[in-house]
């Protein structure tokens, strides 16, 4: 992967910006980048890289920016404040990390949210996370514990072995003792850290079978855990929503099983690339069972989570609809396959599980 470069990054989405502007950015940049460490600025940049309802105030993104840059306001500059977080995100993708690459695709509702830097975070986002699915499929954390060499003590005994065999001194004695317990207990302490060391690679290697167990079951059975009620007795739409969910809730750690999405696409089956929306799918199902899906979200990332916060407007009253649309205006009635559906709905369920909104 090519090392992240902000100038030649930022001249391919302006190429005619001024050098003074370019190396106005380039200095926000470079100060702003150190302050990027939490997932709350995650989600504060993704909203303003997809031209999202921006936060009221954002201090630690707009002061970098305005030191700079005086005439730099975030309200009426939003498309100069979405590139600018939009090369945050990307920059911040290249330490490996799942959750950037995952807090953008769900952002992105499956590539019909346009980021302000003409998808480019998005094409980087979901090639950051099919590395990390692939990594995480191959892992092989796990080895055996080796045995530690124990620090020697011979100055001690050399001091013994000078005393002669008839006088030995009471102090040379309680010196070696004292050395041969210490390094005794050096050698253990080293020895019950590589075990530790091999025990959390077995533990991350059970916990990726567990999750490919446990939706390759899924999958074989026709339940749906969280309505309780066969798969074959909801409606196309809502089942390929609530198996997105029920997949999500069992990833234990991101970014999930290799073969998440494909099962997803063997349950949507012939109707995998049939057209919904998110509107639709919602009335395929009760209230009641809305309030058996409900994970809740901040309301600070609704418009990021639109599954989500759809399912929560809907099982917490009957206006539901008028919520929504003020909250995710532009993709209430926006059109995608089932099978997207089913991945978007993985994927924010993971996130919220994983991605410190609790």
């Amino acid at each position: 992967m090519t090392k992240f470069d902000f100038i030649v990054a930022y001249r391919e989405l302006d190429a005619a910006a001024a050098r003074e502007v370019v190396e106005a950015r380039q200095k926000s940049f470079d100060k702003l980048w150190p302050t990027f460490k939490h997932m709350a600025q995650t989600y504060e940049l993704c909203r303003l890289a997809f031209l999202l309802d921006p936060p009221e105030t954002l201090d630690w993104f707009e002061q970098p920016m305005r030191e700079f840059d005086p005439h730099f306001v975030m309200k009426s500059d939003r498309q100069e404040a979405g590139r600018m977080a939009a090369l945050l995100l990307r920059r911040d993708m290249e330490d490996g990390t799942s959750y950037i690459p995952l807090a953008v695709l769900c952002s992105s509702y499956c590539g019909r949210r346009h980021s302000a830097d003409d998808d480019a975070t998005t094409r980087r986002a979901a090639e950051a996370f099919a590395a990390a699915v692939r990594d995480h499929r191959v892992s092989d954390q796990s080895k055996l514990p080796s045995a530690p060499k124990l620090p020697a003590i011979k100055a001690e005994m050399d001091v013994l072995n000078e005393s002669g065999a008839n006088a030995v001194p009471g102090t040379a004695v309680k010196d070696a003792v004292a050395a041969t317990l210490a390094s005794a207990e050096s050698g253990i302490k080293a020895l019950s850290n590589n075990v530790a060391e091999s025990m959390s690679g077995i533990r991350f290697d059970v916990t990726r079978l567990a999750e490919e167990v446990d939706m390759l079951w899924w999958h074989i059975g026709d339940w749906h855990e969280l309505l309780e009620r066969p798969r074959s007795e909801t409606g196309e739409a809502a089942k390929m929503m609530v198996s997105g969910i029920e997949l999500g809730a069992m990833v234990r750690q991101l970014p999930g099983p290799f073969g998440a999405h494909g099962i997803l696409r063997r349950t949507a089956g012939q109707q995998a690339d049939a057209k919904t929306t998110l509107r639709t799918a919602l009335k395929t199902i009760s209230q009641e069972d809305a309030q058996k899906l409900v994970a809740t979200v901040p309301a600070s990332v609704r418009s990021l989570f639109p599954v989500h916060t759809a399912i929560q407007m809907f099982a917490a009253g009957a206006s539901w609809e008028a919520e929504f649309t003020k909250a995710v205006p532009d993709v209430a009635s926006v059109k995608i396959s089932q099978f997207e559906l089913g991945v978007q709905a993985f994927r924010e369920r993971a996130l919220i599980a994983h991605g410190g909104l609790g």
